[in-house]
């Protein structure tokens, strides 16, 4: 019995020497990876910064781009509601100016009319 457990003692130490050594390299490889995650944060924020401050210029001439673009659809709208009101005016004045010849027209159309009948009275009188 004292054979066994012997046997069994000398297991343990070894299965215990065993786990020391594999916790040991497990740890190791944990500190690494906490290492080389570190560098890659570090990294990607350094990627971000660079980023950040390439586009930033970018974006302001864009936002100014797009303020010009503003701009210039409001004068586009402006001047063409402007031209709207020009015509509004002027078909006013082209209906009202023909409405007047018309009524001109059909007094001078019976003037002449009248005209020419007491011409035509005359000489069939005559």
């Amino acid at each position: 019995m004292e054979i066994l457990t012997q046997n069994v003692a000398e297991s343990l130490q070894v299965l215990i020497y065993v786990s020391i050594v594999l916790i040991l390299i497990i740890g190791i490889f944990l500190i690494k990876l906490l290492l080389d995650a570190s560098n890659l944060v570090k990294s990607m924020q350094d990627f971000i910064k660079v980023t950040h401050a390439e586009l930033e210029p970018a974006i302001k001439e864009f936002q100014g781009t797009l303020a010009n673009i503003n701009s210039i659809s409001s004068n586009v709208n402006s001047q063409i509601s402007s031209l709207n009101s020009g015509l509004e005016k002027g078909s006013r004045f082209v209906s009202e100016s023909s409405s007047k010849a018309y009524k001109k027209l059909k007094v001078a159309g019976t003037c002449v009319k009248e005209g020419l009948f007491s011409v035509v009275k005359v000489f069939l009188n005559k």
